[in-house]
């Protein structure tokens, strides 16, 4: 699943992606549109962008994703995601823009 709010960045982190064999849930641009998507599928994965249109945290996302099982990883400009908590610390945090080299290794760590 990816999460991103600038759609030609989200355009373009799907075609990677499938171009990488994975199966693109979405995208979504904001936390309502992933919801919706969650509500119909569970993905084995998800790539949020930590910070969303109108300075909308993912965090809160994350964490429901990661009780329901999902794993989740960090794709963003900065290297830390702020308040993230204790559950996510181990999540990867790929800093945009991310080589396909380091957004197949961050998503193999994720999915392994």
């Amino acid at each position: 699943m990816v999460v991103e709010d600038d759609m030609l960045i989200a355009m373009e982190l799907g075609e990677r992606l499938a171009d990488m064999g994975y199966e693109v849930l979405g995208p979504a641009h904001s936390i309502a549109e992933a919801e919706a998507l969650l509500a119909r599928e569970k993905p084995d994965g998800a790539l949020l962008d930590a910070s969303l249109a109108g300075g909308a945290s993912s965090v809160p996302l994350a964490v429901a994703l990661y009780a329901k099982g999902v794993r989740v990883a960090f794709c963003t400009g900065y290297d830390k995601v702020k308040n993230a908590p204790p559950e996510l610390a181990s999540a990867p945090v790929l800093t945009k823009p991310v080589s396909d080299a380091d957004l197949k290794a961050g998503l193999e760590k994720l999915l392994a």
